[in-house]
């Protein structure tokens, strides 16, 4: 039972001395993103294409209103069956393929906004590492992960200083 204690009186102190010793800081990184430089462009280059996206899917959506509304009409006044079934079955396979594309369009949009924003994050990932290093921090945060941050600094002027944002 004494070593017990023993090791927990020696795990405490040596967690003591490591918070002492480690340096905590905190950066806005959304905010840091919003005026890096480029990054408006990027977006409007994204906002482009989601724009470029959503105007093909509202073509699929009333190319299939439009073959819908003609299957009704030629419903009421066919009675071909056979014919009914072929066009049941383009109204499916048109209603598939709209499925795909939003599907697939979901996915494009997220990896061009990975693709687009990439180069940013790297640039400041790399900002916020060197600045730390440079003022030795042991640990640097996103602001908005934190619940409470008393004993952190402050770093996000520093990184828009690193990054050459003012």
């Amino acid at each position: 039972m004494k070593k017990l204690i023993i090791i927990a009186l020696v795990l405490a102190f040596s967690m003591a001395g490591f918070a002492q010793k480690a340096k905590f800081g905190h950066v806005d990184y959304g905010s840091i993103m919003q005026v890096m430089p480029g990054i408006d462009s990027a977006q409007a280059n994204l906002a482009s294409y989601q724009k470029e996206l959503e105007e093909t899917g509202e073509a699929m959506v009333n190319e299939f209103k439009q073959k819908q509304e003609d299957y009704a009409k030629f419903a009421q006044t066919s009675s071909s069956s056979a014919i009914l079934k072929v066009k049941e079955d383009e109204l499916t396979k048109l209603y598939a393929r709209l499925q795909e594309f939003v599907a697939n369009s979901e996915s494009e949009l997220q990896a061009k906004q990975v693709e687009l924003l990439k180069p940013f994050q790297e640039k400041l990932v790399n900002a916020i590492k060197d600045v730390a290093e440079k003022e030795g921090y042991t640990y640097v945060f996103d602001v908005t992960t934190l619940a409470f941050h008393a004993d952190s600094q402050d770093l996000t002027a520093a990184v828009k200083a690193k990054l050459g944002i003012k």
